[in-house]
């Protein structure tokens, strides 16, 4: 199972890497502020998302097109309302069948889908490391996260963003969360 996961944990750093990688080269001029995967607790393959803050004004305009009074400091975090939720997703697909010899995620046994939910959380940090993200400053202006839509709380969706960002990163991620929560 050890070799399994590995497996895993490497093709989801290089799907990763390339979905982002191709996003970052088609949207060159945008600043990007969060890259992140979602799944669920049963380790569902990941899904990934992506912000910009550029995206988030879209995202902004596109809700006010809609007729809802929306402020930017409500859908900053929103992942799944950026318009680059989603992005590369045909590159996660591909892991499917890597997911599912281990069983149907609602099958595995619970410690497989946490390995699975480990793997997820290694390979963006394997990517932090390689200095994908960013050093120094620029790194500091991202969060990297793997969230899980049922546990969307505050601590929650903190709880892989403690393993992933540096501090100040954190700090501001914690802080905003904070302040949706309150809204």
């Amino acid at each position: 199972m050890v070799d399994d996961i590995a497996r895993i944990r490497s093709a989801l750093r290089d799907a990763a890497r390339q979905a982002w990688s191709s996003l970052r080269e088609e949207r060159p001029a945008e600043a990007f502020y969060y890259f992140g995967l979602w799944t669920t607790s049963l380790a569902h393959r990941p899904v990934p998302t992506a912000c910009s803050y550029e995206g988030l004004q879209q995202a902004v305009e596109a809700a006010r097109a809609e007729g809802l009074d929306v402020e930017e400091d409500t859908l900053r975090w929103s992942v799944n309302d950026s318009p680059y939720d989603l992005y590369g997703d045909e590159l996660f697909a591909r892991l499917e069948p890597l997911f599912d010899a281990f069983g149907g995620p609602y099958d595995r046994p619970r410690a497989v889908n946490e390995e699975l939910l480990e793997a997820m959380i290694g390979a963006l940090a394997d990517l932090d490391a390689e200095g994908f993200f960013g050093v120094g400053a620029a790194r500091e202006a991202v969060v990297v996260n793997v969230t899980l839509p049922e546990r969307d709380s505050v601590t929650g969706v903190l709880e892989s963003a403690r393993r992933l960002n540096p501090p100040r990163a954190l700090a501001r991620y914690a802080r905003e969360l904070g302040s949706a929560a309150d809204a």
